[in-house]
């Protein structure tokens, strides 16, 4: 499907809004964590519903990197997705399917399981929750059909996606990966590059977008946190290429850019984003999510008429313990 094709069909994707009207949105990622916290979690998609935002994404990881995966786990996520009122929009972490290789996870393979994840919660281009939205989705570009977890959609004007951009380096091992067998390594970095490029159109194509109906702002949600990646533990970088599209196209675009993203279990508000490249850029902000222990979510009000476009904070749980701000990474909990 052309350009034109992928406007027209997300702008009529059923959350139109009217001409500068405001709307706000939730977000969080990286939970529940074992089922301790099951309780905590269902309270917090109980205060989603009673602040009734537009939509609601999460942005990654539904179990801990620890648990093994199992498909009845999948569907109980899946029923607490459709219990949110509104709609929910879901892009995949590394603990459903890249980490699965782990001996803790029962040593199983990562690609069974990512296609486990495709085909429970992207088999159709519509959002999950009560009140799901129309979505256009990757599966509509010529050669990049597999990837139907990445996301578009509309309101006020404002462009948002979701991008499947994982931790643990996006799966871009080491060559020399002791954990894996040579089969398995070459397997992990094929997928590795074919998901980076359809990434790297995604975000292309969402920029692209916003240009042509000269959107007021964008937004990315991902689930990793792929600023502190570069040269950790002997390996290159694996969001190089993401971040570098994410930057050229925010820099060319010149409008607010706000990126959403979980993984390191903690709230962060971070305007006017460094990005490896060592440029600053002042109408790029970055927004990460409470995780783990930390059951709570983040809230934006998007205001499509004003200059900064998106205003973000805490949306805290009642009932659940406060959060420690700012938290560092270690205290953030296991991921």
């Amino acid at each position: 499907m052309g350009l034109s094709g992928l406007l027209s069909a997300s702008g009529a994707d059923g959350v139109a809004a009217k001409p500068g009207e405001r709307f706000s949105f939730v977000a969080f990622g990286c939970m529940p964590y074992g089922k301790e916290n099951f309780p905590a979690y269902e309270r917090l998609l109980k205060e989603i519903n009673r602040h009734g935002p537009s939509f609601t994404v999460h942005c990654g990881d539904t179990k801990s990197g620890s648990e093994p995966p199992s498909d009845a786990f999948m569907t109980q996520v899946h029923r607490w997705f459709d219990s949110l009122d509104g709609a929910l929009i879901y892009t995949p972490g590394d603990n459903e399917w890249t980490d699965v290789h782990r001996k803790n996870n029962g040593s199983q393979d990562p690609l069974v399981w990512l296609a486990k994840v495709r085909t429970e919660y992207f088999s159709t281009e519509r959002s999950m929750g009560r009140a799901p939205i129309p979505l256009v989705t990757q599966r509509r570009e010529k050669g990049f059909e597999k990837f139907v977890e990445n996301a578009r959609w509309v309101r006020g004007g404002v462009v948002f996606a979701t991008v499947h951009a994982v931790g643990s380096n996006n799966n871009r091992i080491k060559t020399d990966d002791r954990e894996r067998s040579g089969p398995a390594r070459e397997s992990a970095l094929a997928e590795y590059r074919e998901r980076e490029a359809a990434n790297v159109a995604w975000v292309r194509g969402t920029f692209a977008e916003a240009r042509a109906t000269r959107a007021p702002g964008v937004a990315l949600f991902f689930q990793a946190e792929p600023f502190d990646a570069a040269e950790k533990d002997g390996r290159e970088s694996g969001f190089t290429e993401f971040l570098g599209a994410v930057e050229q196209e925010a820099k060319h675009f010149e409008r607010p850019v706000l990126l959403v993203h979980a993984d390191d279990h903690r709230y962060r508000l971070e305007p006017k984003v460094r990005f490896p490249s060592g440029e600053k850029h002042d109408n790029v902000t970055r927004l990460g999510v409470f995780g783990a222990g930390d059951i709570h979510a983040v809230q934006v009000t998007v205001d499509p008429t004003s200059k900064a476009v998106f205003l973000a904070g805490p949306l805290l749980v009642p009932g659940n313990p406060l959060p420690v701000l700012p938290r560092s990474k270690k205290e953030a909990g296991k991921k």
